[in-house]
């Protein structure tokens, strides 16, 4: 999973850190404000959302983590040094997996972390696009899946089929596929067809159907 955290004790903030990256999550940004996480959000896919309630600038952990989770659906664990009724009442305004009193054990971080990993894999396969009985597309994470299987694609084959799932059996033409993968240069018919073919070699069956002289659909060759 990938893991924002706000936090601006720069030593909790490295054994947050390092608590996630031993356990095999990428940390995707360490940021101390609600602007830079927003920054961060933007740019980068986030799973996750680990932030101290209070933090630099006018923005609360809070608020930011509020907007963080309206805009990106990510999941959220707070992490406070203060546990009284008013702070409480506060954070119940959002929608957070947990709660942790620093200071707090790696364990039990570790428990949040598997919770909600449990619980986004529920989410992606519901989030998934079935394009037919055999492949499907996670958008949020641009994966592609044979069956329940991840097959591994470059960023140019991933915005080719993201073209055509898009398209929902419409043609793709060629002019919107160079715009979209290569910034508009000119590409040569090869390459395109370089291209598919790679495709076609890690998604055997994929329905992919070439509409010679104008572009590419979803669909079966007849």
């Amino acid at each position: 999973m990938r893991v924002l955290i706000i936090e601006d004790d720069s030593i909790v903030a490295m054994h947050i850190r390092e608590t996630v990256q031993r356990h095999e999550h990428e940390v995707v940004g360490v940021v101390k404000s609600a602007e830079s996480a927003l920054s961060v959000a933007k740019e980068s896919a986030v799973d996750i959302v680990i932030s101290d309630i209070n933090i630099e600038g006018e923005t609360d952990g809070i608020s930011c983590c509020k907007v963080l989770q309206e805009s990106y659906d990510v999941s959220v664990i707070l992490v406070s040094a203060y546990n009284d009724m008013a702070t409480l009442q506060s954070a119940s305004s959002l929608d957070f997996t947990g709660y942790l009193i620093k200071p707090f054990r790696e364990d039990e971080l570790l428990t949040l972390l598997d919770l909600i990993n449990l619980r986004e894999k529920r989410k992606e396969h519901h989030r998934r696009k079935k394009i037919d009985g055999v492949f499907s597309y996670c958008p949020r994470h641009q994966t592609f899946y044979k069956e329940d299987q991840v097959v591994e694609l470059s960023q140019k084959e991933k915005s080719f089929l993201e073209a055509l799932i898009r398209a929902n059996g419409a043609i793709v033409s060629y002019q919107y596929l160079n715009d979209m993968i290569w910034d508009g240069e000119e590409v040569s018919d090869v390459a395109r067809r370089q291209l598919v073919f790679r495709l076609k070699q890690k998604l055997p069956g994929f329905p992919l159907k070439l509409v010679k002289g104008v572009g590419y659909k979803l669909g079966k060759n007849t």
